[in-house]
């Protein structure tokens, strides 16, 4: 109920323009854009059907956006043990720590490229 809520919310309401949808701190102590800025714009943007305008706000979703659901599938949903394989791949130390150093490498990429 919460999640379905939230998407109609940010499906009229442009986060550009509306005082109560939160800023990033990171963007407004800085002025440089954090791995995740352009998150609300992305789904009102998806949820408005502009995909290339979403993918343009913030490509690093297109990593983390697959794995946070497949993450949460595989713990939310794992009755009888049927995403424990899944489950084993997702938290691997590996996988975890190339999700990590791509999310910093994104971060720097957002500071040097201004992007």
């Amino acid at each position: 109920m919460v999640v379905l809520s939230i998407g109609i919310i940010y499906y009229y309401v442009v986060p550009e323009n509306s005082i109560w949808v939160p800023k990033c701190p990171w963007w407004l102590i800085t002025g440089t854009y954090c791995p995740s800025c352009g998150i609300q714009r992305f789904l009102h943007a998806i949820l408005n059907g502009r995909f290339f305008d979403a993918l343009c706000l913030n490509p690093f979703l297109l990593i983390s956006l697959p794995y946070a659901l497949l993450a949460v599938m595989g713990k939310w949903y794992n009755f009888n043990g049927v995403f424990d394989k899944l489950n084993r791949i997702l938290y691997c130390r590996k996988v975890l720590l190339t999700y990590v150093a791509l999310f910093f490498l994104w971060w720097i990429i957002r500071i040097v490229f201004n992007i």
